[in-house]
């Protein structure tokens, strides 16, 4: 700093320097396992989904697991700059919660930040959401008047806990 006060250029070039990106850790496959899904394996299966082709999502992006006491006002975030997102586990999540969270925070990345009203949560992300929805767990027409997570959640809960089909193959 300068007598007064001011930063010197080598200080407004120091402070302007972005950390290093370190490569991903290497996580056990328990790390992943949030209300009994394996998340690295269900993100890897939704970037294969159409919504998802020739975007972003054709690299991996880094996922981490935050793991909270109680539940958090912010179940997941993406940051599609960095090409990485969170997902937080928290007492009495379940499957529906945590597999809309991830598909949530995917699209995040696959549509970033449009140029449109409501830029993060406007048309374009809740059309891509739906797509998104409708593809990987067939869940259809659930009306979502808010950003909050849970309107697909509810809809994924209620097709899991529909009687599976018996085959009798013999």
């Amino acid at each position: 700093m300068t007598p007064t006060g001011a930063a010197t250029p080598e200080l407004r070039r120091l402070r302007r320097r972005k950390p290093e990106r370190r490569p991903p850790v290497k996580r056990p496959p328990a790390y992943f396992v949030v209300a009994g899904i394996r998340l690295d394996q269900e993100l890897e299966r939704l970037r294969g989904l159409p919504v998802f082709a020739d975007g972003p999502l054709e690299r991996r992006p880094e996922l981490k697991v935050r793991r909270a006491s109680k539940r958090p006002n912010r179940v997941g975030f993406a940051v599609p700059t960095e090409h990485r997102l969170q997902v937080t586990s928290y007492p009495g999540i379940r499957p529906g919660d945590v597999l809309e969270t991830l598909l949530h925070e995917l699209v995040h990345l696959h549509v970033g930040r449009a140029r449109e009203a409501h830029a993060w949560h406007g048309r374009t992300f809740k059309l891509t959401l739906a797509r998104a929805m409708d593809e990987a767990y067939g869940v259809r027409d659930v009306p979502t008047r808010s950003t909050l997570h849970g309107a697909y959640a509810e809809a994924i809960e209620r097709l899991r806990a529909r009687p599976q089909m018996e085959l009798d193959l013999a």
